[in-house]
């Protein structure tokens, strides 16, 4: 069974996950080369386990072995020294994935797992840029990483089974969910979940109905914990904008294109709770 864990990415993702891991009882190691991304981390992961010690489903004893198992490196051959399993989490760019796991692999050992925590990017892809191709795969999860449940599991087309097997094995100690999908651009979540966000933004840039109505419909009617534009503001209408570009210029299929919209929005750098101001106002 796998013991340590390297995050690479200090983000809103990546640490996130890295608090997940350490929490599972994992030796966790979260890279990033900006000092201000690690400490702004740390201070999230501090403000997650004030929060459960308040809430009793924290001890002190138990608060401070996570503490222990949690460590915050800014340099990559120090992250990666020991690491069983890697999950990278760094911006949707394919070519940034890529120089990232191409040097990841010259610091590893030869049995350690490649993981990206992509959304929409094609594993196989990213593997390219490897020479053991077979122990990349995709572990994508879900924003934020402490609460959400599921986990897709993504296997490219040269990843091993026993790779796949391995990963959710990792993903169940973390008492998430597993889902084993193919290498499709968007896999499963991406693909489906966005068109919900996307269709709701055209609607609004319609004027088929309202913010409010549009929301309230889709929650009410489908029983949806928050609205198809209360979703995309919680995920990042940058992230939603780029990711819905990356689905067109694989499918070449209109339904993918995005709204006229949603591009003006984050032109004016309105991209949701993250900066205050998405369709909705945050107060920021």
């Amino acid at each position: 069974m796998m013991r340590t864990v390297a995050v690479l990415g200090a983000g809103t993702m990546g640490s996130g996950i890295g608090y997940v891991c350490a929490e599972a009882g994992y030796e966790t190691t979260l890279y990033d080369m900006s000092a201000k991304a690690l400490a702004q981390a740390q201070t999230y992961h501090e403000s997650l386990m004030k929060r459960a010690l308040d809430k009793g489903r924290l001890t002190p004893a138990a608060a401070e072995a996570l503490c222990a198992r949690m460590i915050y490196a800014a340099d990559l051959a120090d992250a990666l020294r020991h690491a069983e399993l890697v999950i990278e989490a760094i911006p949707e760019d394919l070519q940034l994935k890529q120089d990232l796991f191409r040097l990841a692999e010259s610091l590893v050992q030869p049995d350690t797992i490649l993981g990206s925590n992509t959304s929409s990017l094609p594993v196989t892809g990213i593997a390219k840029a490897v020479k053991q191709r077979d122990r990349v795969i995709g572990i994508h999860f879900f924003n934020p990483a402490p609460v959400m449940k599921l986990v897709e599991v993504i296997k490219g087309l040269d990843t091993g089974p026993t790779v796949v097997d391995r990963v959710v094995e990792f993903v169940q100690s973390l008492g998430k969910e597993a889902v084993v999908v193919g290498d499709f651009p968007g896999f499963v979540t991406t693909r489906i979940g966005l068109m919900l966000v996307s269709e709701a933004i055209f609607a609004l840039q319609e004027g088929v109905a309202g913010r409010d109505e549009i929301d309230k419909a889709m929650k009410l009617g489908y029983n949806l914990p928050m609205g198809p534009l209360e979703l995309g503001d919680l995920v990042g209408l940058d992230i939603v904008y780029h990711v819905l570009e990356a689905l067109f210029d694989n499918y070449k299929d209109a339904r993918y294109r995005p709204p006229i919209l949603l591009k003006k929005m984050v032109e004016a750098g309105r991209l949701g709770r993250k900066t205050g101001r998405g369709f909705y106002d945050y107060g920021a």
